[in-house]
Parts: structure tokens; sequence; C-alpha cells
């Protein structure tokens, strides 16, 4: 197989200076390249990847123990990234991934791993790739087909534009990190890309390694790969070119074109990205940060890293029809505005480090561009510390498992920043009922010294109810539940009567104490806690307000979440141009590809009759009062959702007590009430009853009306019309001078319209 793919690559593009364009993960925890360093600053930007971000941002290692999520439980990934996206200012794109391997560490230094066999073993050092695809990074050679402007790079594949010296960050590879999709193998598992070029998303997911395999030319033995690393030697990276090549200094042993099979994973998902502006490690709309709710895969692993990277370009020129061949000061930009190159480039406009321009032909008037041609074109990245997933025992089986965590670290707005003071990650954590919460946090026993409570270079926190007072019931965004815990409060409600979640005595000493028993201000709990999952019934339903007393300070900082449980089960659905298929219970509903234009977060419910009245109780109650309904009811929000192409329901016979020939589907309109009728099919060979429409709403399945009723709807109404006709008639055959005189105002009305009379 010639290699073509790297004809394709993505490089992404854009001018900004050096230290400020960043991404830092905040949940799970990300490093920054930190470990356990008790200043603002990591000690080592190179520890294990290549961040590109300020040398103040992450958090250090977690102490005292080790976290892990269940698998297929939902844990919201969080980040803050410095420009936009999702805007036309620049094109961005973020890459989430993932890795498992029981080799892989923390560390317990801060100094780089060396190349050897030795450090790849030695537990002092970070983990996060192995020496030998490292090696084999060092050995083969670079994709020369790229643009890498006038930078002067090296020949093998750690040396990028971007990276042009091919400095080292552990054991990561350098052209692999700067380009996606990389037609070498990884051991890294695509786990979503959002990119504002949707257009991109069937290539995206059709060349993820995930499914597609990969080739390379490599030598077999890992000690053939030290040697040729030790003698710097390069072998190509064409399979016409790697068969034929030999080195003497090898004794005869040659390398091998390799096929690498796919990491036998779905392909990734791609979505819209949230809107962020320029110059802003801040909050999206909706007043939180970006996130992206990740369903764990299914597996048992002991040890696995979470990565993003942010990739922002510019159109300045055209990233993905520029190859080598415009290398060495060979690209003019804007071009096309000029007559020939020679005009652009005596103008000034050839792409270039820092060059002068002339605005203006025959004018004295030049300004100098802050470009660096190393950078325009950038990758930023973080990665997450090491976590477990593990199996989920008998009793969590088929249950939902959300994941509600801390994330921040001690210190008031400015000392912590780019990082982020304590928060509860969701904040704002929905739930069916009969799911699992599975609370768990951790910190540092070193944290940079910062405002609050207790020691000042300890992560510690606890979580409470809120006092339960009720000032203004009217914030209750859902009038159906009730809510507990006054949210704009800050004292605690007394344990013995904290109704939270309806968990035991027990368990809200351990949330409030976090584990230990003497100190208030938790000086000996651990930086570690984990309450493990808790079964949440539908006796819970309702509003949940609570706070951490360790690290809330109203006017300085808030520690405080909400939890809401539904009396009925639904789930969130994230849609993009892709088809989407979505359960609950056991109806299936299909977004059909291309149904929306842009990436949108769709809730899928499913009342019953009653709670329809109770959720919707103006128009709801109407059309229960109206109707004879079935006992399920299915809402799609957002209600005024407009899709492209209809979406199918696919609703079984037992939903319907198997009387499905005596089924209407009407829409409901819940805000003004208004409902159609929908035509329905019914699939024998599948027992399903199928639907469609081509907008959001509340669907309410009810028996269908009896024949006299719908022939007293027929007949009524031409009666009461042949009554009227013959009534007229008869009227006028008794007065035929009033039927004169109607005729004769007729004709006058005409001639009133008459443009000349």
């Amino acid at each position: 197989m010639s290699f073509n793919i790297f004809l394709l690559c993505y490089t992404i593009l854009i001018l900004i200076q050096p230290i400020f364009t960043d991404i830092y993960l905040h949940n799970p925890r990300g490093s920054n390249n930190r470990h356990n360093e008790n200043t603002p600053e990591r000690a080592n930007a190179k520890l294990s990847f290549d961040s590109q971000n300020n040398n103040r941002g992450g958090y250090n290692v977690g102490d005292d123990g080790a976290i892990y999520y269940y698998a297929t439980s939902i844990l919201p990934i969080q980040w803050t990234n410095q420009h936009s996206c999702n805007d036309v200012n620049a094109d961005c794109t973020l890459i989430l991934q993932y890795t498992c391997n029981d080799s892989l560490r923390d560390g317990a230094s801060t100094t780089t791993i060396p190349v050897t066999v030795d450090g790849e073993q030695n537990s002092t050092y970070r983990l996060t790739e192995d020496l030998t695809s490292y090696l084999n990074c060092r050995v083969r050679s670079r994709n020369k087909n790229l643009f890498t402007a006038e930078q002067n790079l090296g020949s093998s594949s750690t040396s990028t534009r971007q990276n042009p010296a091919g400095t080292r960050y552990g054991y990561e590879c350098p052209e692999e990190r700067d380009y996606y999709p990389y037609w070498q193998p990884t051991n890294w598992i695509d786990i979503a890309i959002l990119t504002n070029r949707q257009d991109l998303c069937s290539y995206y997911r059709q060349n993820s390694q995930n499914i597609q395999s990969r080739f390379a030319c490599t030598f077999a033995n890992k000690d053939v790969l030290i040697a040729a690393n030790n003698l710097g030697i390069i072998i190509p990276n064409i399979k016409e070119q790697c068969e034929a090549f030999t080195d003497s200094r090898l004794n005869g042993t040659k390398p091998s074109w390799v096929e690498y099979p796919s990491l036998n994973q779905p392909a990734p998902e791609c979505y819209t990205p949230s809107y962020t502006r320029e110059n802003h490690l801040g909050d999206i709309f909706g007043s939180d940060m970006p996130v992206y709710n990740w369903t764990l895969p299914n597996i048992s692993a002991k040890k696995c890293v979470l990565r993003v990277r942010y990739n922002i370009s510019t159109a300045d020129y055209d990233s993905w029809n520029i190859n080598s061949t415009s290398n060495l000061g060979n690209l003019y930009v804007m071009k096309e505005y000029f007559p020939n190159e020679s005009t652009a480039q005596n103008r000034g406009y050839r792409y270039q480090t820092n060059p002068q321009i002339q605005l203006f032909d025959g004018v004295n008037l030049t300004l100098q561009l802050a470009i660096n041609t190393q950078q325009y074109g950038r990758v930023f990245q973080d990665r997450s510390f090491t976590f477990e997933i593990r199996q989920r025992p008998t009793e969590y089986q088929d249950r939902p498992i959300y994941n509600l965590n801390v994330r921040g670290r001690r210190g008031n707005i400015v000392q912590v920043y780019p990082a982020l003071e304590y928060d509860f990650v969701p904040n704002r954590l929905e739930i069916p009922p009969n799911s699992y919460v599975h609370i768990q946090w951790i910190g540092s026993n070193t944290t940079p010294p910062g405002a609050g409570q207790g020691n000042q270079q300890i992560d510690r926190n606890n979580l409470l109810l809120l006092t339960n007072k009720k000032i203004n019931p009217s914030w209750n965004q859902f009038q159906y539940l009730n809510f507990t815990g006054l949210y704009i409060a800050n004292l605690p409600e007394l344990l013995n009567q904290s109704t939270f979640l309806n968990l035991s005595l027990s368990d809200l000493r351990n949330l409030a104490a976090s584990g230990q028993n003497t100190d208030p201000l938790l000086l000996n709990a651990t930086a570690y806690f984990d309450l493990g999952p808790r079964l949440i019934t539908d006796k819970s339903s309702g509003i949940y307000h609570y706070v951490s007393t360790r690290n809330n300070d109203f006017s300085n900082r808030d520690q405080k979440g909400r939890i809401i449980v539904q009396p009925f089960q639904f789930n969130y659905q994230t849609i993009g141009q892709n088809t989407y298929t979505t359960k609950i219970d056991d109806t299936t509903v299909i977004f059909p590809e291309g149904s929306v234009n842009t990436t949108v977060p769709i809730k899928l419910s499913k009342f019953s009759r009653d709670q329809l009245s109770q959720i919707l109780p103006l128009n709801g109650q109407n059309i229960v009062n109206k109707q004879t309904l079935f006992d399920s009811v299915y809402v799609v929000e957002p209600y005024d959702l407009q899709f492209s192409s209809n979406i199918q329901f696919q609703i079984p016979f037992q939903e319907l007590n198997n009387d499905q020939k005596n089924v209407d589907v009407l829409q409901f309109e819940p805000t003004n009430g208004i409902y159609l009728k929908l035509l329905s099919t019914l699939d024998t060979n599948n027992r399903v009853l199928k639907f469609q429409s081509d907008t959001a709403g509340v669907f309410v399945l009810v028996e269908k009306s009896s024949s006299s009723i719908w022939i007293a709807g027929v007949v009524i109404p031409i009666v009461l019309i042949v009554i009227i006709i013959i009534s007229t008639v008869i009227y006028f055959r008794l007065s035929p001078n009033r039927y004169i005189q109607i005729k004769d105002q007729l004709t006058k009305t005409k001639r009133s319209f008459f443009s000349r009379v």
C-alpha cells in the first residue's frame, strides 16, 4: 500500500503569541505537566507531553487514593480554551481521546523519563506512551510532503513545523501530536471530534484508527529499534522504499512494512463545538464551561489517561490544499489581489516570519505583522492523571450511573488562574428515577498556597444539604417538583433533618465530614473521598441544593450544587449531521442523517398519562380531558425544534396493551395546546407502531374515536347545510319582493367595485 493519506493531513493554523493560547482540562483533573509542585508554576513543561500552555495551569496529582469510574457511566469532561470555537474568527477543532494500559503511571517526580528500557520500567517517571512507540517515531522519516513554511526541520518524525528541533516531551511523538487523523499507528482511542468544519465529519470518522487500520515501516525487535535510534538511522515511510531499505550498521537486519489493525472501536462522534470567544478562558452560553458527557467504554482497565487537543486555524491560506511545494517562502498570501507573484513579493505579501507589508502601491507606509511561521498553525493539549475504569458489579447492571465530582484547587480566583476555584462537577445534575449517583472527589496535599479555610496547602471537600427554607417559590423551574435546600442560603440543614436524596444518616455524615470524625475544617480528612454509587429511586423525586462548608465563602467563592431527580424516564442525546438512534425503555427514536444542520442537545422523555397533567398542567390537562390516552407519552425537547428530515418513532405493541389497531398518534404543542393527528403504520413483523414528525413536541397515543362518532361528525354538518338551503328557498318563494330587493342591492355592490361607473 503506497502512502497517500498524508496528502490529506490536517494541520491547524492560527496567528497567536506563544504564552497566551491555552486549553486546560478541569474534569477529570488536567495535569498540564504538573506533578506535586507547591508553587503556582509547574516545574517541568517537558514532563510527559507538549501542552503549549502557560506554566501556571494545571492541577497537582491526587493524593490518598485513586479516581475510578464504572464502565458505561456518564463522566462530564470539562475544559476551558482561550480562543474562539464555533465562530467565524478561527477554525476550531477539539479532539478527545483516551488510552489504557496497565503500565501507565503518574510517576513520583518532575523529571522527564529517559529514553531507556530502565527509564520505561522505573516508577519514578511519568509514563503515558511506551518506549517502543517513541523509538518508532525517532527512527521513522517524517512526512516530507507536509507544508512546513520556512522552518528548518530534521529528518525524523520527531521534527514538525511546530517543533522543528524535535524537542522531547516524555515519549510523545510530535508528528502524531500535531496532525489528525494521523497516518501512523497510535494507542490513542478517539472519543469525539468537535469541529467548526462539519463537512469534514465523515472524513474524520472514516479515517479514525478506531475503524481503519494503519501501515508503518518498523523493526520487529525492540533491541534493533534502540540500536537504530542510537545510530541515528532514519527508515523510509513509503512501502516500496521501506522494503528496499538496508543499512550495514544493522548487520543485515531490515525493517518491515506492517499493517496495524484498527483499534476495533466505534467511529468517534463528530459535533459542532460550543461557542467560545477570543482571549477568554471562561464559560460558554448558558453560564457553564465547555463540556462533553462521555459514556465510558464497557471495559475493565486499571490505568487510563484522557487527552484533549485544541487545534485552531486561519483562513489566510487553505491548509487542506497546501503541501511542501509552498515551503521556503514560496507561499504568497492574498496573491489574487496582485497582477503577479513578483508584485506580491515586492509588497511583502509572502508568508514568512514577521513580514513588513506595503499597504498601498507607491505610498511609503509599511506595517510589520506578528507572524511566527512555527506557530501560525498550532495545537494545544492537556491530559488527565491516570484513572481506573471498573466493570460494574451485578447490582449496578442495567441502570445509568452519573458521576458527581469536584474540580478546582485552593485559592481565590487570581491565585488559582488559569485553574479554577472549587466547584462540583456537574453543579447541576438532572437524573431520571432509579439511577445511580457516584459521588467521589480527589485533591492534593501539596497544592500551592491560597486563600480559604484550614491548611493552606491541602485540598479538602465535603457536601451537605442547604438549610430548608423557602423565600420565593417561583424560583422553582419545575413547578411539579418540591425543592429542598435554599440555593441562596449558605447554612447547611441539620443532618438528622436532612432528606438529601433520601440517603442514610451514615452516608450523610460521611459526605458532611468527608469520612473523618474530629475536625471542623476537615484537617483529619483525606484528599480522596468515595461514597460509591447510590441508587436514587422515584421516592426521591425533587430538587436538592447542597454546599461544601469547607470551601464555600459567601462574597469570595462559591461551592454549591443542584441535583434534580425527575419522576419520569428521560435521556439526553446530542445529535449532529450523522444518524443517531436513542432509546427510552423499549421505544426507539431515530434522527436520520441531516435531520439538523448543527449540533443540538435533545431531551427525550417518557411521561405517564397522569404526569402529563401535572408537568404541563394547563394544556396537558386539556388533552387528557378530551381524549382517552394510553399511559405512555413521549416528549422531545426543545419543543420548537424543526427537523430537516423526519424523525422516526418505533413503539412496541406492548406499550399499547397489544391493542395497536385501536391507536391514533397525536402531536401536541404544549405552549398553545394545538395538536394534530399523525399518520402511523403497523410493523407486524417487528411488532412496533411507527410514525414520523418534522418537529419536536409532545406525542400522545390515544384510542381511536368510535365509528358512530366519526359518522356523527360528518353527517350532522351535512344535514345542517341542507336545512339552511331548503329554508332559504322556502323563504324567498314566500317573499318574492324581498328576493328582488336583495338582488338589486347585490348588483349595486358589484358595480361599486368597477374601475369606471
